[in-house]
């Protein structure tokens, strides 16, 4: 076996975690390109954006050959985000004989964006729908809502949701595909406490970004790498200061020449 071999079978379970505006989104798309400029095929789910304008940027200066290995999926619901999270199983009758297809597996890279903000968009279109129809159900007993302003979503309706998300991060970390997401800071409910230690608990890498401003009044964006289990990082200590040595080290993941690679990327 040669050492390439050897680094090819170790996979990449990375999750960025952060307040909105911290580059969760634009660390995700930017790790993402480097995959396709090394001619991998990316599954990109994004729960509200699609192709929005930093996307946009991002991925505007790779070549045609590059943008056909990515596969952007706007998940506007919980459904459709854990069907590509999961991957499914498609069955086709061909003559006597039944085949099965698999989808959603086949990538080298899958980016999971925004998984709390899918929660929470989720949780929602819950509370709006039971609000519009006056009432709530559980079994079999329907609950009146008095005061729309004051009406809080009952546990009963987004645990389910938490151990779905749960029970797909399980089966995506199975795989042998890359793995990139991000999520916000969960709330310090029991309920999302208990999510919390879940994820942690099986992605490999966890990165809080952090966001400060300097002297000169511009942001300047750094990390904290509260796990990493003994695999190579991008800075020996626990602080980062600087969030692009997150690509440096991809980039330096697929033997890419670094000059060449960084030329293609936009800084804001």
């Amino acid at each position: 076996m040669k050492r390439e071999e050897l680094d090819e079978d170790v996979s990449e379970k990375f999750l960025f975690e952060g307040p909105s505006g911290y580059g969760k989104s634009w660390l995700s798309a930017n790790i993402a390109k480097i995959y396709l400029i090394a001619g991998k095929k990316v599954l990109y789910i994004d729960p509200e954006k699609g192709m929005d304008k930093q996307k946009k940027k991002i991925f505007s200066n790779l070549t045609d050959e590059e943008l056909d290995k990515i596969t952007l999926i706007k998940a506007t619901n919980i459904d459709t985000y854990l069907k590509y999270m999961l991957g499914w199983t498609e069955t086709k009758q061909a003559g006597t004989q039944t085949v099965e297809f698999t989808h959603g597996n086949d990538y080298d890279l899958k980016v999971c964006d925004g998984i709390t903000t899918e929660i929470e968009q989720y949780k929602t279109r819950l509370t709006q729908k039971f609000i519009k129809q006056g009432y709530y159900t559980i079994g079999e007993k329907n609950f009146s809502i008095t005061n729309k302003d004051t009406f809080v979503l009952p546990y009963n309706f987004y645990g389910k949701l938490y151990d779905q998300i749960k029970e797909a991060l399980v089966t995506m970390l199975d795989h042998n595909y890359d793995i990139i997401a991000s999520m916000h800071l969960l709330k310090d409910t029991e309920g999302q406490r208990d999510l919390k230690e879940s994820i942690y608990q099986k992605f490999d890498t966890i990165i809080k970004l952090n966001k400060i401003t300097l002297s000169s009044g511009n942001p300047k964006w750094d990390a904290t790498i509260l796990k990493n289990r003994g695999r190579e990082s991008p800075n020996s200590s626990n602080y980062v200061d600087d969030t692009n040595k997150f690509l440096k080290y991809f980039i330096k993941k697929f033997a890419l020449d670094y000059d060449e690679v960084i030329k293609r990327f936009e800084y804001e």
